[in-house]
């Protein structure tokens, strides 16, 4: 039997199988229930290692931090791992977020196309080479993750604990042909003491991942009652304002998109704070107010911040203003940054830090995970070149991007597929999906590549 026969096969239970777990809500919810990453996630890491144990595999969990399936025998390992994680749903969606939808050839769900139905992908692939015995050299595992989104930490775990790491491996977790690079990415923290006063921001708040733009933000403003009314009479793009028992509560409206792609979204934290700098705010809070819109506008790349940074391999420094929280009276805005791949947190940490002590804000946390590149002639780039040229009869060219996946965590490890050339990149977005034909061809890819790995 052929390979692409066997996954025709099958094909119907793989869509039902992501459906199944596409019905599962798997955002982080550390400590849940007992569990390392949320019961969600936990719930999704049973359903595929239970589909693996009826497909004939291997399964283990690995103390709750990831699990895996394995076929095959020899002394080396390849792995496939992705994450069944997802980001927080937000809003905008016209198909449920969790109702695994099918229309017009599109499946639709947080996690369709990042990572869940990539995953499963993956797990059919390996199922469709088992039926058909294909001998291999090499051992395969289908690597499971359940915290890609927040920090990787389940990955770390797995190589940490001493886990058997792989020759050459992928993550199914990017864009094909082949990323060969990814930015370094870094989060940092910084606090800023609000005092209160007749015309003073009392809280301001927005986004929900460090990894995506702001689609929300909201302000709670002390305000005089007999001066409400001007303020209630501007108008701007995105801003609503209505009067509350204290004051005034402004609302931003933005649109979400990845954080390393800034670009294709609108930050509602930028629109918030720009709006709030028009107004006649107590000192404190106007400083505030321009400070954030000073240095952090719309589409910027840290020229404000003094950050900015370019290499000819992957472009420009990226930054997004992603969370804005009050507690106890300060402000914590959660900045993240992707620094190009020929650059470290020394190029760049300082400088932005200055920057933002100058606008009288303090740095909390600072966080980098440096940049991972494989040049065009490792063995593993060239294998995965000539799987997607024969399987697509197009060029295979390599791209560096500003997203981060698991391959910064697995060692010989490069991100390959699942959004095709020419395909939207909806993951962090509304009504996100995986078209039917393209998991079909992802598997098919999959199982070729696996093969060409493990033999």
């Amino acid at each position: 039997m052929e390979i692409k026969t066997a996954i025709e096969q099958r094909f119907a239970e793989e869509v039902a199988a992501l459906q199944g777990l596409l019905r599962i809500r798997s955002v982080t919810c550390p400590g849940e229930n007992g569990t390392v990453f949320g019961q969600g996630a936990k719930d999704c890491l049973d359903h595929c290692l239970e589909l693996g144990r009826r497909m004939g595999f291997a399964a283990r969990d690995v103390d709750g931090y990831c699990g895996y399936v394995e076929y095959g025998d020899g002394d080396e390992l390849v792995i496939v791992l992705g994450h069944l994680d997802v980001v927080p749903e937000g809003d905008g969606w016209t198909h449920p977020p969790y109702g695994a939808e099918i229309a017009d050839g599109r499946l639709y769900g947080r996690g369709a196309i990042d990572d869940k139905g990539p995953m499963m992908a993956a797990l059919y692939a390996l199922r469709a080479v088992q039926a058909c015995g294909v001998p291999l050299r090499r051992r395969v595992r289908i690597l499971f993750g359940l915290n890609e989104e927040t920090g990787s930490a389940c990955v770390k775990h797995y190589v940490a604990s001493g886990q058997e790491l792989p020759v050459m491996g992928f993550t199914p977790d990017g864009n094909f042909p082949i990323i060969n690079g990814e930015k370094g990415i870094s989060t940092a923290m910084y606090t800023y003491p609000l005092l209160g006063g007749a015309r003073s921001i009392r809280s301001f708040s927005g986004g929900t991942a460090l990894n995506m733009v702001p689609a929300a933000a909201s302000a709670e403003l002390c305000w005089p009652a007999s001066e409400r009314g001007a303020v209630l009479a501007l108008r701007a793009e995105g801003i609503t304002v209505e009067a509350t028992d204290f004051g005034l509560r402004v609302t931003a409206a933005g649109r979400s998109a990845h954080g390393s792609m800034p670009e294709k979204g609108v930050n509602a934290i930028t629109r918030l704070a720009s709006f709030l700098s028009r107004l006649p705010l107590d000192e404190r809070s106007a400083a505030f107010a321009g400070a954030v819109a000073r240095l952090y506008p719309q589409g910027t790349q840290g020229e404000a911040l003094g950050v900015r940074l370019h290499d000819a391999a992957s472009g420009d420094m990226v930054v997004n203003l992603a969370t804005a929280k009050t507690e106890n009276g300060a402000v914590t805005l959660g900045v993240n940054l992707r620094c190009p791949v020929t650059y470290g947190a020394e190029d760049f940490h300082g400088a932005l830090t200055a920057a933002m002590e100058r606008a009288g804000f303090a740095e909390a946390a600072f966080r980098f995970e440096p940049p991972l590149y494989l040049p065009p002639e490792h063995e593993l780039i060239r294998t995965l070149q000539a799987v997607y040229e024969a399987e697509t009869g197009e060029p295979a060219t390599l791209e560096v991007i500003g997203g981060g996946t698991y391959a910064k965590s697995m060692p010989n490890t490069v991100a390959f597929g699942p959004i095709f050339p020419g395909e939207p990149c909806l993951e962090h977005e509304p009504d996100e999906y995986i078209t039917l034909e393209s998991l079909r061809r992802c598997t098919e890819i999959y199982a070729a590549a696996i093969v060409a790995l493990a033999t």
